[in-house]
């Protein structure tokens, strides 16, 4: 048997790489508090895929948390362009080609151990086959 990642893992990974590359602090669990801020934290997803004969297809959506202080939101807002537009490119993974569909963007403010910060959450919707 062929052990082949899945649509999505290989999505998840491609990401991460992405914002890795762009230079950012990247991480696939939300760090303890004493990571330095500004940081990307790679998180859920939900897919909708269908199989047919030989292949899947679907769509997934892939959400990213950046996280920074209250005096960091320009960086943040631009941390979070930067990785929207490197995915905006995305065409393909190792198996699968992927397609930019939409993005969902948003950045609320978060009380932690006394000291306001920023999180913004980028969702992405990327479609495969």
């Amino acid at each position: 048997m062929i052990d082949i990642k899945s649509p999505q893992q290989q999505i998840y990974d491609a990401v991460f790489l992405i914002a890795h590359q762009l230079g950012y602090s990247v991480y696939d669990y939300l760090p303890a508090d004493e990571v330095d801020y500004p940081f990307v934290y790679v998180g859920e997803y939900i897919n909708d895929d269908t199989q047919n004969k030989s292949t899947v297809t679907g769509v997934m959506t892939q959400t990213m948390h950046v996280y920074h202080t209250v005096r960091g939101r320009r960086e943040l807002t631009t941390m979070i362009n930067n990785i929207k537009n490197e995915c905006m490119k995305l065409k393909h993974t190792e198996n699968f080609y992927v397609s930019y569909r939409r993005s969902n963007e948003q950045v609320l403010t978060e009380i932690e151990s006394g000291e306001p910060l920023l999180h913004g959450i980028l969702e992405i919707e990327f479609s495969f086959n």
